[in-house]
């Protein structure tokens, strides 16, 4: 059984040698270099809750 390392090696030497490996190959390779990069992003949820109308010194909407 191969490998996802493994296939990527394969399709580069392919590469190499001049092959074409169509656009399933390109795509693979592009999406696994992608991958093994670091990430310099996180990712975050931010809810934003606006009142609808003021309310009293107790902060409840009345």
């Amino acid at each position: 059984m191969a490998t996802i390392k493994g296939v990527y090696e394969e399709l580069k030497k392919m590469k190499r040698k001049g092959v074409d490996i169509g656009m399933f190959g390109e795509s693979f390779i592009e999406m696994y270099e992608k991958d093994q990069e670091p990430s310099t992003t996180k990712e975050v949820h931010v809810t934003f809750v606006k009142n609808k109308k003021e309310g009293g010194s107790d902060g409840k909407n009345n």
